[in-house]
């Protein structure tokens, strides 16, 4: 491989990570790959693997726009950043408006992905990503792959709520599901390396991490998806609640006086594993508690 040779830089921009690999065209090992985790805690960090070196340092400041701006600084120190030629990115919902993956055309479509109603906790992240590296590479094809794709083969007795049709019609109230581009990946491999037959196999295939779902795949194509509207339903997550009875909101909200905001900013980023332990949404921390005695 030439040390002149094209790049494509893969970023995965989600709610308190950024994930990230640097691809020769062609290739299917990344010549580095990285995660930027514990987005807007105090511990915020960014470790880079490269050269069978793992690297981590901590990031200041800790939000996303800190984590693009240590990559691109390490790009530059590498002598990569000029070798770049393409850049994709992850984004989780396009709504019905993005079905397929899109080249970024401008920042009117970036805003649209941005303000996308249904992942709030998802898109403004893709789009800060989205920003970044336009700015860095202004001349560049970028180019964003929809998680919510790989599930607009579900039909409609899958996708669709059991409300008054017209806010479906009218508002696009519908299950989209997310993690597509990972369900897409993880149920063709299961199938390639179970040698299933991949017009005759079905897969059940669980993403796992502060966001997780659970998807059903059919002769290689979804047909049903734990997460709804929003990445919000479906399992326990980080922060987020996963399955819950609405009249428990209700309920909540009546005792509490929370309004519709005050809800979901509870169920989003107050409640899963951080709820229920009352001390992190990252695995590890309860886990480490756990080890004492610590109930």
């Amino acid at each position: 491989m030439s040390t002149s040779s094209p790049l494509i830089l893969v970023s995965n921009s989600g709610s308190s990570s950024l994930k990230f690999a640097i691809y020769p065209v062609g290739e299917r090992q990344p010549l580095a790959s990285g995660l930027a985790e514990r987005l807007g805690q105090s511990d915020a960090s960014i470790r880079i693997d490269v050269d069978g070196a793992k690297n981590k340092n901590p990031l200041t400041p800790t939000n996303h726009q800190g984590a693009v701006d240590a990559l691109m600084a390490f790009l530059k120190e590498r002598g990569w950043f000029e070798r770049v030629a393409a850049v994709g990115h992850r984004v989780v919902n396009g709504g019905e408006r993005f079905t397929e993956s899109r080249i970024v055309t401008d920042d009117a479509m970036i805003e649209e992905i941005g303000t996308c109603p249904f992942a709030p906790l998802h898109n403004t992240a893709h789009a800060i990503g989205m920003r970044a590296a336009v700015h860095a590479f202004p001349s560049l094809t970028q180019v964003a792959v929809f998680d919510t794709a790989f599930h607009q083969t579900m039909k409609p007795e899958a996708f669709l709520y059991a409300l008054p049709r017209k806010y479906y019609r009218d508002l696009g109230v519908r299950r989209y599901g997310a993690h597509g581009t990972s369900h897409r990946y993880v149920s063709g491999e299961t199938i390639r390396l179970l040698g299933l037959d991949p017009n005759d196999s079905g897969v059940i295939v669980c993403h796992l991490g502060n966001g997780s779902s659970a998807t059903a795949v059919l002769n290689g194509k979804c047909v049903d998806t734990s997460m709804g509207l929003t990445p919000l339903e479906g399992l326990v997550m980080g922060t987020r609640t996963g399955d819950v009875d609405y009249g428990a909101l209700a309920y909540i909200a009546k005792k509490t006086g929370l309004d519709v905001d005050g809800l979901e900013k509870m169920a989003n980023r107050e409640s899963g594993l951080l709820g229920l332990s009352e001390m992190s949404n990252d695995c590890r921390t309860p886990t480490e508690a756990a080890q004492p005695g610590n109930h």
